[in-house]
């Protein structure tokens, strides 16, 4: 899935899917910030991180997470955080209290969803 990056995206009319794999720290955010740059200029119904390949996150991903998620409330679109998630990911959720905060989907498919107006 991942060509050895940290980030990679896959984009479509459904979903502009940013795939996060590996370690997310200060030191890679920058491209991931970039990616979702990207994905906020995109036409897409929905914008879905998968962290699904993230196995170590710290506040610089969060920070991203929850500003994205302002932003993209604020204007009304559709973001959605897919896992399934490392045990690492999760006890960040569960420690800052953002776990029902984020827009937590259980996959892709479940995020993609969210943007389907059919479902």
């Amino acid at each position: 899935m991942s060509d050895g990056r940290p980030v990679t995206v896959r984009e479509s009319e459904q979903a502009f899917v940013v795939v996060i794999s590996g370690e997310i720290d200060v030191d890679a955010v920058g491209e991931l910030d970039e990616a979702m740059a990207r994905a906020w200029r995109a036409s897409a119904a929905v914008t879905v991180l998968d962290l699904s390949g993230t196995v170590f996150a710290d506040s610089s991903l969060l920070n991203l997470l929850l500003e994205a998620q302002q932003r993209y409330s604020a204007e009304g679109r559709l973001l959605a955080v897919a896992g399934p998630f490392h045990p690492a990911v999760t006890r960040l959720f569960q420690v800052t209290g953002t776990a029902d905060y984020l827009p937590l989907a259980e996959n892709v498919d479940a995020a993609v969803r969210q943007g389907d107006p059919s479902h």
